[in-house]
């Protein structure tokens, strides 16, 4: 994990298709944009993506909750980082937390996934194994003064 950044972000652009007529981003690319950043998130930190996850290890990763707060716009041909944080790990379940900035640094969007980790043949929730807590734990650890940051302020 010392190769990954602290905290971890996923760096993107606003493409054309991805906004309304008038260039700002069309709402439901934002959650798309927190599972694809939970997806990298986890592919890098656990080493496993959501695909092998579920072919090799017959588990899955669903969304079971999510909140969405905007507070500036994006518009087409904007770059902007999503900052992927975890918020909880709990039994079957793991909470990012997800914070969207402008190139400025500007707050844009924040948002809370809450991902359970499932066994595919009977469509339950699992312990997280520890292959994947492991290492979601040593993040977490590693990043827990950036929360702790942000709940002072």
């Amino acid at each position: 994990m010392s190769t990954l950044p602290n905290p971890y972000i996923v760096r993107r652009i606003v493409k054309w298709g991805e906004c309304d007529p008038a260039g700002i981003v069309y709402t439901p690319r934002f959650l798309d944009w927190v599972l694809e950043a939970a997806e990298s998130f986890f592919a890098d930190v656990v080493g496993v993506d959501w695909f092998q996850l579920n072919k090799r290890y017959g588990l899955g990763s669903p969304s079971v909750s999510t909140k969405l707060d905007f507070r500036k716009p994006i518009q087409f041909g904007q770059p902007f980082t999503i900052e992927v944080l975890v918020l909880r790990l709990g039994r079957s379940t793991i909470t990012y937390a997800m914070r969207g900035r402008n190139e400025a640094g500007e707050l844009c969007f924040e948002a809370e996934l809450v991902s359970c980790i499932v066994d595919h043949s009977r469509m339950k929730s699992v312990n997280i194994p520890d292959h994947i807590r492991q290492p979601i734990m040593a993040y977490q650890a590693a990043t827990a003064a950036i929360l702790e940051k942000d709940t002072a302020a």
